[in-house]
């Protein structure tokens, strides 16, 4: 089942971000004049469903900017910097995670980022504290009005299978959160 989740993942994302891979890439585009990182910080909130207990709050802070390593001939690639807290039923996760989307705009002011990520979980169960590697696959919404940045995101983390306490191994998650942020 694992297996087959990745594969669709992968899949999903390769024809997603096709149009992206023709034409000429920037390497690295912080070298050209005319780069800006354009920043976000974001306060967000949604709904984490681990494995292991149910589904519970979530909440954290994302700092989003324009990828300075690449870019691709269309759309933008934004570098995602999140932090994220999830307690519930004596799991404790923070997980620290960037997420590069390949984003393009879907209409005026709305932008649609979909990628992969890697990230870093701790998971405390109050009896073991356990520090585990993550990758993770997701999409984004953005809504820009001026400066204030609204947006809805969704990704599936993928953790290694290390004891988190007696009979749970690993703490793979889905996330859905909505973000308000401010651009400067």
């Amino acid at each position: 089942m694992r297996i087959a989740r990745i594969l669709l993942a992968a899949a999903a994302l390769t024809a997603t971000t096709a149009p992206a891979l023709a034409g000429d890439w920037q390497f690295p585009p912080i070298a050209d004049k005319g780069y800006t990182p354009a920043f976000v910080a974001s306060v967000t909130g949604g709904v984490m469903n681990p494995q292991h207990v149910s589904s519970s709050g979530a909440w954290g802070l994302e700092l989003a900017m324009n990828c300075g390593l690449l870019q691709t001939p269309t759309g933008v690639i934004r570098t995602k910097l999140s932090v994220t807290k999830f307690d519930k039923s004596g799991l404790d996760l923070t997980t620290v995670e960037l997420n590069p989307r390949w984003t393009t705009p879907i209409a005026k002011d709305l932008t649609l980022g979909v990628g992969p990520g890697i990230g870093w979980v701790k998971a405390d169960s109050g009896s073991r504290t356990t520090d585990m590697f993550a990758w993770q696959v997701g999409a984004d919404l953005d809504y820009r009005i001026g400066q204030l940045n609204l947006g809805l995101g969704a990704r599936w983390q993928d953790t290694v299978n290390k004891t988190v306490s007696a009979g749970r191994e690993g703490a793979d998650n889905w996330l859905v959160q909505a973000k308000v942020g401010v651009a400067f």
